[in-house]
């Protein structure tokens, strides 16, 4: 399938624009990313190049960085969870924040390719919004405060009970 950019006019496949999620709508963006990339750089170069600036921008201010660094940080509780890949699933624990957490497996499949193997080597054969719309299907499994020790135990238990009612699991690594 193919759409037009609304910047530079040229009809291009649908790889090639940003996924749009407003109001809960999903969809593309208007422009594609040749353009939309070039307008951020040009945002944070000659528009708002306060905002980006190390010297006295937001990410100077030492305050800031430890904001994000809390955000990020794993000390949550532990949650136990499922995602759906066609007629797959991966379960997987966290204790930092479901969305940091999916975010991650997406930048580790782009810099870290095999680091869990049977999810990545699925995800090559998926396009990017395939990939998006698998994410989004994540499910919690369970939540319950503890160590990280305890989630993978609590995480090996969900394995086990999937595999054993016959689910085809990527956790490959897990079921040795």
């Amino acid at each position: 399938m193919n759409k037009q950019c609304n910047k530079c006019n040229e009809v291009k496949p649908y790889e090639q624009f940003h996924k749009r999620t407003y109001k809960g709508v999903q969809g593309l963006q208007y422009s594609c990313k040749t353009c939309q990339n070039g307008y951020n750089t040009k945002y944070r170069n000659e528009i708002r190049p306060e905002y980006w600036n190390v010297t006295d921008g937001y990410f100077s201010h030492r305050e800031n960085w430890e904001y994000i660094a809390d955000y990020r940080r794993a000390n949550e509780d532990i949650k136990v969870y499922l995602i759906k890949i066609k007629d797959w699933f991966y379960i997987g624990m966290t204790k930092a924040k479901l969305n940091v957490r999916l975010s991650t497996h997406r930048a580790d499949y782009k810099t870290k390719p095999g680091w869990l193997p049977a999810l990545h080597k699925m995800w090559d054969t998926m396009s990017t919004e395939e990939i998006d719309e698998s994410l989004a299907s994540t499910i919690v499994l369970e939540t319950k405060p503890g160590t990280r020790y305890q989630g993978y135990k609590l995480e090996k238990k969900w394995i086990k009970f999937y595999k054993d009612r016959g689910y085809n699991l990527l956790n490959m690594q897990h079921n040795r």
